[in-house]
Parts: structure tokens; C-alpha cells; sequence
């Protein structure tokens, strides 16, 4: 492979959670494990929050490592799409905003409890809030599943009781991908569509959908990501490039409850060291 095109030495993850949503990790543990394995550069983007940026950005100063401010908000309506706010400078409005929909989060989380004990499973709410620093979501009920010996793993707690279609699952109501690429914007960020090609998402995103959203504010796609194969990054690229839009990527990191490390998902990324200095320099005084 062509040594310009391609540079191992620029380690960077654009796409992490943390205990303040989903993931299992600290903020600090997180920026930790990224400073222990080379990572010049990492974007905390939980669900639907910023609450775990502070204290990740606090120990990237402290272990030289950079510290993007992001969040990935839950957004769409049939189809559900995740919009990533990279750079995130008015923490406080985000949170604000998106505040109302931490509290939707909630109650529909009581709502799966009560659907799991009507299957006969003995589970308890706190027992599932008490796994969560901040954003409770499907992945802290997962683990509850886990712990119980309902089922062996995360991915089957999803497949038999909390995707869609099955019997624990409720909907709530989300922000329209419209409006979430407008907050991000408004607040000072910079807004991308995460995996595009999860579920074979392919198939929804043409060129139309995302040319759409740029004169709201849309800047990035997230080609490279562990859902997506060879052929779906390399389409999505394609994309980016004829739509003039930034190429991120990321690995989804959640700690345990994936078996996803730091950097995954980006090893075909042949153009990474100049796609990456393109949007640390859209990202300007945002980091």
C-alpha cells in the first residue's frame, strides 16, 4: 500500500463512548486506554450528552492527548439515524437542548422493564439506571439480561427481547435529522451521519439525502466505521468527495459491551493522514 497514502504513526478515534451513555469505560479510562496505545487524537461522543467531556478532556491534558468534544444524538423517525456533533463548543445549550430527550430516554426505559417482568423475568429499574453514569439506553438493560443469566451476551439480549420487533422493545420519540444537524451547527459543532451503512442503511443514504442537509449545516460523513464493509465505506466516500464533505471515521468504541477495541474499522482508510488534517482544520478553534 502506497506509505502516502497511508501513514500507521496518525493514530486517532473520531467516534467513543463512555460511562455517560452506553459505554463501559470512564472518560478517564478511555482517554487512558487512547494514551496507552499511541492515539494522538480521540472524540468523546456519547448518546444524547456531553456530561462525560470535561472530565476526558481533563485527562487529555493531563496525558497529552487531544480531546474533540462531541456527541452523537439519537435523531430520525421510521428510520433511526445517529448525527455526530464533532467540536462542540456551546456544551451548555447541547445539553439543553438535548435534555428532554435524556428525560424520554428514562421513561421509556421503565416502560422495557415492565415489558420484560410481563415475560416473566424478575428485573428491577434501579437494577438498570445503577449501570449508568448518565444516559440510560438498551445496552445498561443488555447487561442486566447478562448479569441474570437470561441470556449469554449483550448481542443476544438485543436479538431476543430489545431490537425492534421484539417483545421488550418501545419506541420513543426523537429528534428529526434536520433539527439535530441545525443544533449541532447552532452550538458551534461541526455535524456528520454516523454509520450510514448500518443495517444496510446503503440503500437509504444516496447522494440526494445527505446534499439535502448541507445547507443546514451538514459537513462530514463517517465513511469508515466497523459496520461497514470494503464496498460500503468506499461508496460512501465517494460521496464525501463529490459532495464536498469530510471523511471521518471511527470505531464505536463502548468498552465491554462491544468487541470493538480503540481504531477499529479504519484500516482501509487509505487517505486518513490528509482526510484527518481536513477536518482538524474545518474543526479550527473547536478542540
Amino acid at each position: 500500500m502506497n506509505s502516502t497514502n497511508r501513514d500507521d504513526s496518525v493514530k486517532f478515534d473520531l467516534h467513543i463512548h463512555t460511562t455517560a451513555s452506553d459505554g463501559t469505560d470512564s472518560p478517564e479510562a478511555v482517554v487512558e486506554l487512547a494514551a496507552r496505545n499511541g492515539f494522538s487524537t480521540i472524540a468523546v461522543t456519547d448518546h444524547d450528552t456531553m456530561r462525560g467531556v470535561p472530565e476526558a478532556r481533563r485527562a487529555g491534558r493531563r496525558l497529552g492527548v487531544r480531546v474533540i468534544p462531541g456527541v452523537e444524538i439519537s435523531a430520525g423517525g421510521a428510520v433511526e439515524v445517529h448525527v455526530l456533533g464533532y467540536g462542540v463548543k456551546d456544551a451548555a445549550r447541547m445539553e439543553e437542548a438535548l435534555a428532554r430527550m435524556c428525560s424520554m430516554r428514562e421513561t421509556r426505559m421503565e416502560q422495557m422493564v415492565e415489558k420484560i417482568r410481563a415475560l416473566g423475568i424478575d428485573i428491577e429499574l434501579d437494577q438498570v439506571t445503577a449501570l449508568s453514569a448518565g444516559t440510560v439506553g438498551r445496552s445498561h438493560l443488555a447487561r442486566v439480561l447478562v448479569q441474570k443469566g437470561v441470556v449469554r451476551d449483550v448481542r443476544e439480549a438485543f436479538v431476543r427481547y430489545l431490537a425492534p420487533g421484539r417483545p421488550a422493545y418501545v419506541a420513543r420519540e426523537k429528534l428529526k435529522v434536520e433539527e439535530a444537524v441545525q443544533l449541532i451547527r447552532a452550538c458551534g459543532g461541526l455535524a456528520g451521519i454516523a454509520h450510514p451503512g448500518q443495517n444496510h442503511g446503503e440503500a437509504y443514504w444516496g447522494a440526494e439525502r445527505f446534499r439535502a442537509l448541507k445547507p443546514l449545516g451538514l459537513k462530514c460523513i463517517e465513511c469508515y466505521h466497523m459496520a461497514h464493509s470494503a464496498a460500503v465505506a468506499a461508496g460512501f466516500e465517494r460521496i464525501a468527495r463529490s459532495e464536498d464533505l469530510l471523511v471521518t471515521g471511527g470505531s464505536d468504541y463502548h468498552g465491554q459491551v462491544k468487541a470493538v477495541t480503540l481504531g477499529d474499522g479504519m484500516k482501509l482508510w487509505r487517505n486518513r493522514e490528509s482526510d484527518f488534517k481536513r477536518f482538524l482544520e474545518a474543526l479550527g478553534e473547536n478542540v
